[in-house]
């Protein structure tokens, strides 16, 4: 089973005086110059002063995107670089804060989220204004929450949970990195090798469209909270973008697409960009010879990709935001994580999961691959943990941040931040280790075994996995059990899918791919969130054929 590689790092523990310590930037002067003024004035009569300030600075470089369709370059496309930040503020006390309450007046997208902006001035004093504007919505946002929350708990009985403070205050941390430089590269090589590549896609005439884009880009985030804790983060990576449009042979439009992160642009990155274009299409190949499916419960067998999508979608959602946001609506708090008790099983005996905020990389058949979820300081300054998340198929143990779940539960650093949300819980890089691995051979001979024993003519192998339970494969794969016979299906819909399925995994992979999350941990989309997962087999799921119908074709054939 492939390991993780560590990035080695520094943490520095922090107290409140920190000034020295902070990055010799006009990022962290502007955020500390504000901080201080805002910790000291911010003042409201009859409401609490300010109890914990964080802000958080992204700032995203871009490098003009290439692109080529079927052989022709796209006009240079040069977009905006963009400096991005939000100020979260919680005011009264440790014991009793203004956070952990939605706003009654606001729509979700708002009820419980920082203040937050995009195109901030690039300078000191861009900075400082956007920061002191923020600062100023967002204590008065604070203030309206925190007299919501007392009135809402004056209604409630205490329990045991509210016997608890509200925050348990947790020894901070520092992690600064040196500002890196965009990816370099050769523009005119680049410009050939994608061009090149694109050109493949006319030895298909089935496709309407084929593309390929590649984006440098380097993100460099810089975060301060008033505690103490701060990081300086800087990540130059390369975004790699396949998109097709393609109708199969009974007039069914597909759009299929596939993306990975590289940090760099090299020899070795051309190479393995042409292996991913192969593989892309004789995967496109398969959807032009695709044939409608029929209903289906039996076993699947799940590819990598499709395996650590699985894995995010019944796993990691479930485990991630364990304490419930209160509000004065509703009772309940539906983005709560179902997986909140230590100790119940899961998952299948033979599987164990970890979270590790500390990996940065990891290899692969391609060469090195980037994460997504690097993060060794958290959103409220704490340093990061690696957790086991299951062992054996038992829950052992979940993200914390400061807001206790239960008595004497201080922070493990897993507190994230986004435009939606205050600090929650929240997972970072998640890695799925099988005791026993099989290679492709054998788990596609124990998926044939397995449905001879339930009578079934065939079973399915999955290629992608929807985010949605209720959605449509992409590719998948239909292996008949007797024979060596193979056929793609299109429009196959998942049906009835819960995480009993995490208890149904019979087998796992030799060979683990990373999966990307674009979850809004950060603001520009890039991923925040990866899954490093083996094929997985599952012995019962359910499928439907999607009831879309056909397009009509075009009524002039395609040049």
């Amino acid at each position: 089973m492939q390991k993780i590689l560590l990035s080695l790092f520094c943490l520095v523990f922090a107290g409140v005086g920190f000034a020295e310590k902070l990055p010799d930037n006009m990022y962290f002067k502007a955020m500390k110059r504000e901080m201080d003024r805002s910790l000291k004035k911010l003042r409201r009569k009859g409401a609490p002063n300010p109890f914990f300030i964080a802000y958080k600075l992204e700032n995203l470089q871009l490098a003009p995107m290439i692109k080529a369709s079927f052989g022709e370059l796209h006009p240079p496309f040069k977009r905006d670089d963009n400096l991005s930040g939000y100020v979260a503020i919680s005011i009264g006390s440790a014991q009793k804060d203004s956070w952990g309450f939605k706003h009654s007046a606001y729509s979700d997208r708002y009820s419980y989220a920082p203040e937050y902006s995009y195109n901030i001035a690039k300078s000191y004093d861009g900075i400082r204004q956007k920061m002191w504007n923020l600062t100023d919505f967002g204590y008065l946002f604070s203030t309206e929450l925190y007299q919501q929350k007392q009135a809402y708990e004056r209604t409630k009985q205490q329990t045991e949970d509210k016997k608890l403070p509200d925050v348990v205050l947790t020894k901070q941390a520092h992690y600064v990195e040196e500002l890196a430089a965009l990816p370099s590269y050769d523009e005119q090589t680049l410009k050939t090798k994608v061009k090149e590549l694109s050109a493949l896609g006319k030895k298909y005439p089935f496709l309407e469209q084929f593309s390929i884009q590649v984006e440098p880009q380097k993100r460099d985030i810089f975060y301060l909270n008033s505690l103490g804790g701060f990081y300086q983060l800087s990540t130059p990576t390369v975004r790699i973008y396949f998109s097709a449009q393609l109708r199969n042979r009974d007039g069914f439009k597909q759009n299929y697409q596939s993306e990975y992160w590289t940090p760099s642009l090299n020899e070795e990155t051309y190479t393995q960009m042409q292996q991913r274009v192969n593989e892309f299409l004789a995967g496109l190949e398969a959807l032009y010879q695709a044939v409608k499916p029929e209903e289906y419960m039996g076993p699947v067998l799940l590819r990598p990709h499709a395996a650590g999508q699985f894995i995010y979608n019944l796993l990691g959602k479930n485990i991630q935001n364990q304490k419930p946001i209160l509000s004065s609506r509703s009772e309940e708090d539906p983005t709560v994580g179902k997986f909140r008790k230590v100790g119940l099983r899961v998952m299948a005996p033979s599987i164990t999961v970890y979270d590790n905020p500390l990996a940065r990389y990891v290899p692969s058949p391609y060469g090195e691959i980037e994460l997504g979820g690097f993060m060794p300081v958290d959103d409220e300054g704490v340093a990061a943990e690696k957790l086991t998340l299951v062992e054996n198929g038992r829950l052992k143990q979940l993200p914390r941040t400061m807001r206790p779940l239960k008595e004497k539960a201080s922070s493990n650093g897993h507190a994230r931040m986004n435009q939606r949300s205050f600090a929650r819980e929240g997972l970072t890089n998640i890695q799925v280790q099988p005791q026993h691995t099989l290679s492709d051979a054998q788990l596609e001979q124990k998926l044939r075994a397995r449905c001879r024993e339930l009578g079934l003519a065939y079973g399915y192998i999955l290629h992608d996995f929807p985010e949605e339970n209720d959605g449509v494969v992409s590719r998948a794969t239909r292996v008949y059990a007797d024979t060596d016979k193979r056929e793609t299906v299109y429009g196959l819909r998942v049906s009835n899918l819960t995480t009993r399925a995490l208890r149904d995994i019979t087998a796992a992979g030799e060979q683990s791919q990373v999966v990307w999350i674009d979850s809004p941990f950060v603001f520009q989309g890039l991923p925040s969130q990866s899954v490093f997962s083996p094929a997985l087999l599952v012995d019962e799921m359910e499928f439907v054929p999607t009831d879309k119908k056909p397009d009509k074709k075009p009524f002039v054939p395609k040049p």
